[in-house]
């Protein structure tokens, strides 16, 4: 019997969100109940909250918002490059059409977490707790899973050449649709993940084993 795949719960949003304005950002600021398309250029704060917030069109580059709480929020085409979110918590959030190279999500906590569309090669995920998270259709090339925990995790389509898995388990992961030629990862980190008959010759070489012709 196939497991079932529990649902991944979307942003709870209200329909109508007015428009907040930030002048500023420092550490502990709360933002909660409405739409930000602009913000004050780069933010370096630790311990900010945003709830209810759909932010649009927003360039974060190289911002530092460590340790940072976001509940029921949706990032759209915005800009992530080279933030640094770790130790972050991540409570039904998505991400669509976002940028993300070289994301710091390293230590964070997320649950029902879903990018979409999203280039996010050279993202980091190490020792990383991902809960009911879905990746669709997204550039992944060589990020990093480092020990990281993965429970109830979907690659879906996305581009996972490259990426790092070292010393974390893919038991029930369906890499079945991905696209790479390698990973890095190790043997036992593999056992029980679901891959493609293709994907099988593959792994088969990278473990040192020779598939004989008949």
């Amino acid at each position: 019997m196939n497991k079932k795949v529990r649902t991944i719960h979307t942003p709870d949003l209200p329909e109508d969100l007015e428009i907040i304005t930030i002048n500023e950002m420092a550490d502990g600021s709360n933002f909660e109940m409405g739409k930000i398309e602009s913000t004050i250029g780069n933010i370096n704060a630790k311990n900010i909250k945003f709830s209810e917030v759909h932010i649009k069109n927003v360039n974060f580059e190289e911002s530092q918002l460590p340790f940072s709480s976001w509940a029921d929020v949706v990032f759209e085409k915005c800009d992530l490059s080279n933030v640094k979110l770790n130790g972050a918590r991540f409570n039904r959030v998505a991400f669509k059409e976002c940028k993300l190279t070289g994301v710091d999500f390293d230590e964070t906590v997320m649950q029902d977490v879903q990018f979409i569309d999203c280039p996010a090669p050279y993202s980091l995920f190490s020792l990383t707790d991902l809960r009911d998270v879905r990746f669709d259709n997204c550039l992944l090339k060589e990020a990093n899973f480092i020990e990281a925990k993965l429970d109830n995790v979907q690659l879906g389509t996305s581009n996972i050449e490259e990426v790092q898995f070292s010393d974390t388990s893919l038991k029930d992961v369906d890499l079945s649709r991905c696209e790479f030629t390698f990973i890095h990862i190790k043997e036992n980190d593999l056992r029980g993940a679901i891959i493609s008959p293709h994907q099988a010759v593959t792994f088969i070489e990278l473990f040192g084993l020779k598939v004989k012709g008949v």
